[in-house]
């Protein structure tokens, strides 16, 4: 019996699989809020509502700053124009619409997700 037990503690504990990895991950980023701006023609963004892990806010905003990145000038334009608070936010919504920004942001995030659950992964073995 005592045999049996010392066999059983030298066992590894085994990894959670990587889909579980993920999961985690993507269920806490779902929590995670951020803004972006532009700030001198560049896409900046900021962590409002953090996860608690700053690798998985991280992901957040890379994914934010590197969809709206393409589109920067477009917005820069759009705020030389002067418009009226509305039309400009109708404006801003339609670009962002039209550029599949939600689409990317998205893809970016999951790839994110995945990269950083591999290498969370590799860092244990």
């Amino acid at each position: 019996m005592a045999l049996s037990l010392a066999f059983a503690a030298a066992q590894p504990v085994a990894e959670p699989p990587v889909d579980h990895e993920i999961e985690v991950i993507a269920n806490k980023l779902r929590t995670w809020r951020g803004n972006w701006k532009l700030s001198k023609g560049a896409v900046t963004c900021k962590t409002k509502r953090s996860t608690g892990d700053k690798a998985i806010d991280a992901i957040g905003c890379d994914a934010m700053v590197q969809c709206i990145a393409p589109i920067a000038p477009q917005f820069v334009a759009l705020g030389e124009q002067k418009l009226p608070k509305d039309e400009m936010n109708q404006r801003a919504n339609a670009l962002v619409e039209e550029a599949g920004i939600g689409d990317c942001i998205f893809s970016r995030r999951e790839a994110g997700i995945s990269s950083l659950a591999a290498a969370r992964r590799s860092k244990r073995t």
